[in-house]
């Protein structure tokens, strides 16, 4: 039931219409706009390829046996097809238990000997729950990589891969022991990842993100999902609801606020990355978002239906996001009372509600009002079912390899978890600026160091993380660590009474650690929706200002005063205007907060022991005054991120420095031109011409200079990160395709490519460091 319309604005956009978007496929049709049929000719195309995602077939393998009179009911014999147990659960079940299962957290069926489950364990960058250190509430044990922020830098899907599989093998053992999450088990469903994009750096949330780039950020959800989904044919480690579908990037105004999308701003950014995930990295389930979309509640949009399982084949789980009806009744005044709202949350096929008080009487009253039917139950707890028997719930363990992992199991005190750790956040480590090769630093030629800063002597827990076996490794930690003692640490917090700057001057090098603190500040922690200042942000706080704290920034310049070797550690959880420091500081590296080995890590670039490879993964503005919408302006086309900004940025998209050289050659393509629905290769040489060795991300963007329309000033298409040894050169190749080169257009409510144009081909090491480039015509 809706009870207020569209704005009109906005109800006049074709942005139902379902996509047609690409995938690589062989068998492909060239189809003129409006003919459905092959054709010849001049414009834009429709190349009609298969991208709905596969169904999952997760039981019943070739090797399967059991005999089916050992059990009571079909859908407990593990070596029936799943959709065939599936169908069978949801025809014995009353209406009454079905009602029970409407909730993301799912209470036991005694009548069926069904086990109780939660739907979501928060797992953003390891196993955590969500709450503040000291609220008492049970915060798992397990391995803490960096935030989200800061994998996306490592621009590495292997990395993700590795916290995806952690995270999973984690959750597993903490299954098996039955550990209580204030009353529910820990779940092999994680809450995670998040592949909402960062349109905006001001938004509170940015340390959950990937990154501003679409396929930058499906990249690594789906290193993520690889390795959370476990390399089992039959079952899965663990499962994944993604958040928060969509156009999710502003905090303060969030529960009321609606996110206006024309259509090409919806499919080809904000809806991009749920895509891929869905659709190539076969995500399981997805939680809808707080805001509106063009009016309309997330969690009850249209679009869930006609776009996510229509068009993408979409077979898991909705989920809305806490307490979300509540916010579409009293903030959003969509639904004139809570069974409204949540009647339309299940008739849109949400499969839980999440942490909504009022739940079990709500459903019972919207479906005793008419408001839903058992067949929109059906679906809706069905989708969440499906999940549970992928993960192995009603099966035994001598059918689930992962259900064999022991509850006796400790893997986040193991060598190994630790050794992940470090090697993963050295990855996301980004070295923004080295002038005259002031890193690395050479500890044999130190007599003295000075570690200074408010971030140097603390790793913080975010507000989604867990607790790691051993205390989080500092900055300073990491030093001594590294240093022994042939060398004098001395560390200072700040300048009070001249402190810090009466250390920089006695010593040979000063590292000062500054940044923000995941959660605003504390312990006592800031209440909630609150943050003490507007240089900090977190969630349902959004930032004011983008630069540096004044009094860190006025503590790195009374540093850099007494000492020339001053170098910056920024640890943060979003990108921080730092135009002064770069301007006068010869060496500044980016790490985000909330990792376990940050100070290792850290420590490990400083002295040359690990060369960095991070690269930035949004643009990083010189000030918030260079960004011209406000931050609930989802329109990225006036002029933000690295697609349509048009001035200078302090560090551009895909920047980062390394320690090594690199020279690129031979940029050469399979074919000099292609057809509209063809592939092509692009190949390049890429020579280190240093004396060590390193990681260099070698990034392919496409332009379009003749386009009809307006398009972005590039877009990312391919990278890959590689490891070259000294005067070595490593071979490239990433393939094009017609989504690499298509729009979306609005008339036909399809993405297309032009023919007969000429597209250019740019390979370097960042958006804005361009090495090479080749034109790709685009054959009619």
């Amino acid at each position: 039931m809706c009870v207020k319309s569209i704005p009109r604005a906005v109800a006049a956009l074709a942005l139902l219409a379902p996509p047609l978007l690409f995938g690589c496929g062989n068998d492909v049709q060239i189809a003129p706009i409006g003919t459905g049929g092959t054709g010849g000719g001049s414009g834009p195309i429709v190349c009609d390829t298969a991208t709905a995602a596969a169904p999952t077939e997760t039981a019943a393998s070739p090797a399967c046996a059991s005999n089916p009179a050992d059990y009571p009911y079909p859908f407990w014999d593990p070596c029936q097809p799943l959709e065939a147990r599936l169908s069978n659960l949801l025809s014995v079940l009353t209406i009454d238990e079905k009602l029970t299962l409407l909730n993301s957290n799912h209470p036991s069926v005694p009548r069926l000997s069904l086990p109780s489950a939660s739907l979501g364990t928060e797992a953003l960058h390891g196993l955590g729950i969500a709450s503040n250190p000291n609220s008492g509430s049970f915060m798992p044990m397990s391995t803490q990589f960096p935030q989200v922020f800061g994998l996306g830098e490592s621009w590495d899907p292997e990395a993700t891969r590795i916290v995806g599989a952690t995270t999973g093998y984690e959750a597993r053992a903490y299954n098996a022991r039955g550990v209580s999450e204030t009353g529910r088990g820990i779940s092999v469903i994680m809450r995670g990842p998040n592949v909402d994009l960062i349109h905006d750096p001001r938004w509170g949330r940015t340390e959950e993100s990937f990154g501003e780039d679409p396929y930058l950020v499906g990249e690594m959800a789906k290193g993520y999902l690889a390795g959370l989904h476990g390399d089992d044919p039959n079952y899965l480690l663990g499962a994944c609801t993604l958040k928060h579908f969509a156009a999710n990037s502003n905090e303060t105004t969030r529960l009321s606020s609606s996110s206006n999308l024309d259509a090409r701003n919806m499919h080809e950014y904000y809806l991009a990355t749920f895509r891929t995930a869905v659709v190539e990295g076969r995500a399981d389930g997805i939680m809808t978002a707080y805001n509106q979309i063009n009016g309309i509640p997330a969690g009850t949009s249209p679009i869930l239906k006609s776009i996510v399982r229509g068009t993408w084949g979409f077979d898991g789980f909705f989920s809305t996001d806490g307490q979300a009806a509540t916010h579409w009744v009293e903030d959003q005044h969509y639904y004139p009372t809570i069974e409204h709202a949540i009647g339309a949350a299940i008739s849109t096929g949400s499969s839980g509600v999440l942490l909504q008080s009022n739940v079990a009487p709500t459903v019972n009253g919207a479906f005793a009002m008419g408001l839903i039917t058992e067949a929109d139950i059906d679906a809706a707890i069905g989708s969440a079912l499906r999940i549970r028997f992928r993960t192995g719930d009603f099966d035994p363990p001598s059918y689930v390899q992962y259900k064999q992992v022991q509850a006796t199991e400790t893997p986040w005190t193991t060598p190994a978890a630790a050794a992940n750790a470090l090697a993963v956040t050295r990855k996301t480590i980004v070295l923004l600026k080295n002038a005259n090769a002031a890193l690395p630093l050479d500890r044999t030629s130190l007599s003295s160091i000075a570690v200074i800063g408010p971030r140097a002597d603390s790793v913080e827990r975010d507000w989604y993380g867990g607790t790691p076996a051993y205390p989080y490794v500092t900055g300073r930690q990491g030093i001594s660590n590294k240093l022994g003692p042939e060398v004098a640490v001395t560390y200072v917090l700040n300048d009070n009474g001249g402190a810090a700057t009466s250390a920089a001057a006695m010593a040979d090098v000063a590292v000062v650690f500054v940044g923000n603190h995941p959660t605003c500040g504390g312990p006592p922690y800031p209440a909630w929706g609150t943050c003490p200042s507007t240089y900090e942000g977190r969630e349902q706080v959004d930032r004011v200002n983008i630069g540096l704290e004044p009094s860190q920034l006025a503590l790195v310049q009374s540093v850099a005063a007494v000492n020339p070797r001053t170098i910056v550690v920024l640890v943060s959880s979003f990108p921080i205007a730092i135009g002064w420091i770069n301007d006068n500081v010869p060496a500044i590296v980016h790490v985000a907060n909330s990792g376990q080995e940050l100070g290792n890590a850290v420590a490990d670039v400083l002295f040359g022991d690990y060369n960095p490879g991070g690269r930035t993964s949004t643009t990083w503005y010189q000030s918030e005054t260079d960004i011209p919408t406000a931050i609930t302006d989802y329109d990225i086309k006036q002029g933000t991120t690295y697609w349509y900004f048009t001035g200078t940025p302090l560090y551009p998209f895909g920047h980062g420095l390394s320690y090594a050289t690199f020279a690129y050659s031979n940029l050469t393509l399979s074919a000099p031109s292609m057809p509209a629905c063809g592939t092509v290769e692009v190949s390049v040489d890429v020579t280190n011409t240093a004396a060590v060795a390193g990681d260099e991300v070698v990034q392919l963007y496409v332009a379009h200079p003749d386009s009809a329309v307006a398009r972005p000033l590039q877009r990312l298409r391919g990278f890959r990160r590689v490891h070259i040894d000294p005067g070595a050169t490593a071979h490239i190749s990433m393939p094009l395709g017609p989504a690499d080169l298509s729009y979306f257009e609005e008339g036909v409510g399809q993405f297309v490519v032009e023919r007969g144009k000429s597209v250019e081909l740019q390979i370097g090491a960042s958006s804005r460091d361009i090495r090479l480039r080749a034109m790709l015509a685009v054959t009619p």
